[in-house]
């Protein structure tokens, strides 16, 4: 049962949805891809763009306001020893090829606005920040400060939320409103991200590989330029029949040949939802030099091929809540005559980064394949159950279903914090793919959710009864 200040909560946020609107689209417009590092922008000029923006308006809402040099910020109400927390992020994927809209132009058509972004994860950013605004003016008291924090590079290697934690007390609870509806994430998968990298060879017939946006991205298309003067006579043979294939086009400019081929791009922690197109080049190139093919390459085509499990290599594992191993190729480059591909390997508890890198270099040890792990984050489990029952009660409040707790391969911020955050709510759909998008009426209806679920969280309600 919702209680007075609960509604009265709710009527506060609703009276903003148009200006809560204007501002999500004005931070959907910018463009909050990871850049370069310059001084006084750790992650890029449009990164520090976006925190300054949400930072600028927290300050004109007279809340707390704390930017820690630009890595993340945050905002705050409320007094006491301990805090609960909601953990948005402003940094974005890039946005790739084939929107229909503009990637950054948050337009809106028949009630749904399009943008990068739109659900990953800037409505969690407005959402918390008019929570503490509205519970400012409200006049509420929370029994625990409310803090919403604003992280600027969730998407490549969290190195904000390492920041954070250097300065910052862990939360006594909180979320992240970064998850695909209302059950409680309470377990993610670890994540590694891997290089690997091989000579092609002086006698290679490939002159470039390149292909994909990000790690953490099936990538939708690869162009591979060869010479075809390079090949035998049989290789040319193969090369005419494996032309003949699908989802591939070609140009031929003389003696180059330049081939794409078209997968579907798709989020790394659902890699069976796309068609990874580094793996349609292994397949091709193999086809085509057979035994002549690079080590990475022919490692590629054998070892991951298709089949996200790897049941090839020995890192392949499961558990019976989170699943199984999988590996998504995410990037691929050709620098010096070396052949670069980036992956991203997310695992279940059963297993940890430290095995999976020990395996790893077994398998490619006496290959000629250098192995580097960029970065990596072991899985977790959060067992605040009191904290779980509020937020059952939010769900059946709001008319919800009541929500279950459940395990992700998605990668939040929730690793971060120590048992200490779940995800908890989102909206949108199309993340990480073109046309990312969020139905307006569902914007209104997470803005409503996480509102009140930070309420919950913050103290004891006068007159809630079920």
């Amino acid at each position: 049962m919702i209680d007075a200040m609960g509604k009265a909560l709710q009527e506060k946020m609703a009276g903003y949805q148009e200006e809560m609107l204007f501002h999500f689209k004005e931070l959907l417009k910018i463009d909050s891809v990871r850049g370069e590092r310059q001084p006084g922008a750790p992650f890029g000029l449009g990164n520090r763009k976006a925190l300054d923006y949400v930072l600028a308006l927290s300050e004109s809402f007279g809340l707390k306001t704390v930017n820690l040099d630009y890595f993340i910020g945050y905002s705050e109400y409320g007094q006491g020893e301990e805090y609960i927390c909601s953990v948005a992020h402003l940094d974005v994927v890039p946005p790739g090829d084939g929107w229909k809209h503009p990637p950054f132009g948050a337009q809106v058509e028949d009630g749904v606005l399009y943008a990068r972004g739109a659900g990953d994860d800037k409505p969690g950013v407005i959402a918390g920040l008019y929570t503490l605004r509205c519970m400012k003016e409200l006049g509420w008291e929370p029994e625990r400060r409310v803090r919403v924090i604003y992280g600027c590079a969730e998407e490549t290697g969290m190195e904000d939320m390492d920041h954070y934690l250097e300065s910052q007390p862990l939360p006594a609870f909180g979320f992240t409103p970064d998850s695909d509806g209302y059950d409680i994430v309470n377990a993610e998968k670890g994540r590694m991200e891997i290089a690997l990298e091989a000579p092609l060879g002086a006698d290679s017939p490939w002159i470039s590989v390149t292909g994909g946006l990000a790690s953490n991205m099936v990538p939708a298309a690869v162009t591979a330029v060869l010479d075809r003067s390079r090949l035998t006579l049989a290789e040319g043979e193969r090369l005419e029949k494996a032309l003949a294939g699908d989802n591939l086009e070609w140009v031929q400019e003389g003696e180059n040949l330049s081939v794409t081929f078209q997968g579907i791009s798709a989020h790394a922690a659902m890699p069976e939802t796309g068609r990874n197109a580094i793996s349609m080049y292994a397949a091709f190139a193999c086809q085509v030099l057979e035994e002549r093919a690079d080590p990475l390459t022919r490692f590629i085509a054998e070892k991951i091929g298709f089949d996200w499990t790897v049941p090839g290599l020995s890192i392949a594992c499961q558990n019976e809540h989170m699943g199984s191993l999988t590996l998504s190729l995410g990037l691929i480059e050709v620098t010096d005559g070396q052949l670069r591909v980036v992956g991203d390997i997310r695992y279940p508890t059963a297993t940890d980064g430290q095995t999976i890198q020990a395996r790893l270099t077994e398998e490619t040890q006496g290959t000629g394949i250098a192995l580097r792990v960029l970065s990596a984050v072991d899985g977790h489990c959060c067992t605040s159950e009191g904290d779980f029952a509020i937020l059952r009660e939010v769900c059946l409040d709001k008319g919800k279903p009541e929500p279950k707790c459940r395990a992700i391969a998605g990668g939040t911020y929730a690793k971060k914090f120590k048992g200490r955050l779940v995800a908890f709510g989102g909206c949108g759909d199309g993340v990480h793919a073109p046309d990312e998008f969020v139905a307006i009426d569902d914007f209104y209806d997470h803005m409503d959710m996480v509102s009140y679920a930070l309420y919950c969280l913050s103290g004891k309600r006068e007159g809630a009864e079920r």
